[in-house]
């Protein structure tokens, strides 16, 4: 029983942790990048998108439980719909990386343990998730004919995802590099 209550407190506190840290590299985004923004659900550069196939990749179910807390922090009284809509658009943002996680993994092989993963496998999965985000995401909007800006939204997803991934895995490594500089030499 011990086990059991330590294990669902374990659980709920990543949930918790990650929907924080959602919450708080979404606001940096709209910080940084308010300029940048196409619609309310569309950025040019979306900082978070790569923290998505990075919480699946650490934490599987439990990281999309995370993503889906946290994307509801982020867009609760902001969509202009009412709360099944927020629910729905919340669990899509969560449970489309799991999905195209899950997928790649399964696609390029690679292990439950993550041994192997390269650099070359993180960017398959940011495009992967940046992919299916920006087809998942708006294709609800426009089944709700809440979509804003048709092909432009869905671009400014799919590239605001893949900048916003690539700037963020980049400020990561740098910092990797800075902390631990003799691992980066070779």
């Amino acid at each position: 029983m011990k086990f059991e209550i330590a294990k669902l407190s374990g659980a709920v506190t990543q949930v918790l942790g990650i929907a924080i840290a959602w919450l708080a590299l979404a606001e940096l985004n709209a910080w940084i990048f308010s300029d940048l923004e196409q619609s309310p659900n569309a950025h040019w550069i979306f900082l978070p998108a790569a923290f998505r196939p990075l919480v699946i990749l650490m934490f599987g179910r439990t990281g999309a439980a995370g993503l889906v807390l946290g994307a509801f922090l982020t867009v609760y009284g902001t969509t202009g719909g009412g709360p099944l809509h927020e629910v729905i658009f919340s669990v899509i943002l969560g449970v489309t990386p799991w999905i195209a996680v899950s997928a790649g993994k399964w696609m390029m092989d690679i292990p439950h343990n993550l041994a192997g993963l390269g650099p070359r496998h993180i960017i398959l999965l940011c495009t992967l998730c940046a992919s299916a985000n920006a087809v998942m995401l708006n294709g609800y909007l426009w089944a709700t004919g809440r979509l804003e800006g048709g092909g432009t939204q869905i671009l400014a997803v799919f590239v605001g995802d893949l900048l916003g991934a690539a700037l963020l895995l980049l400020i990561i490594s740098t910092a990797l590099a800075l902390a631990f500089p003799s691992r980066s030499r070779g």
